[in-house]
């Protein structure tokens, strides 16, 4: 089973796509910023990362970098986020991420998302 951390500050947005990779059959772990993410990261077991944009510490693409320079390629990245635009997509997939999501997520994306980057 594939075990997946969700990077986002807000609980709801959590609570949501926790429910939906949960009946995706995916273990689940969860942070509300950068630091606990780099921490959780640290302990091993994450197969895939869906990051939000918009974190109050850092932003999602400055977090990004940070798992790219201390991790590598082995993790896979999805972007997700309300901020909408071919440049926005662009900017997350030169930053590193496997994919995107636009927000509001649903389990369809999040299922799509994830066959594309290999998971499911």
């Amino acid at each position: 089973m594939a075990t997946c951390l969700v990077i986002d500050d807000v609980t709801v947005t959590r609570f949501a796509v926790r429910s939906f990779l949960e009946d995706l059959g995916v273990a689940v772990r969860e942070s509300e910023d950068g630091d606990d993410a780099l921490n959780t990261i640290e302990q091993g077991g994450v197969d895939v990362i869906l990051l939000d944009w918009h974190l109050k510490k850092k932003s999602g693409i400055e977090l990004l970098q940070v798992i790219r320079a201390k991790y590598g390629d082995g993790l896979k990245v999805v972007v997700f986020s309300g901020v909408e635009g071919e440049d926005k997509v662009d900017e997350a997939l030169s930053a590193g991420a496997n994919g995107f999501i636009t927000k509001p997520t649903t389990k369809d994306k999040v299922e799509k998302e994830l066959k594309s980057v290999g998971i499911l």
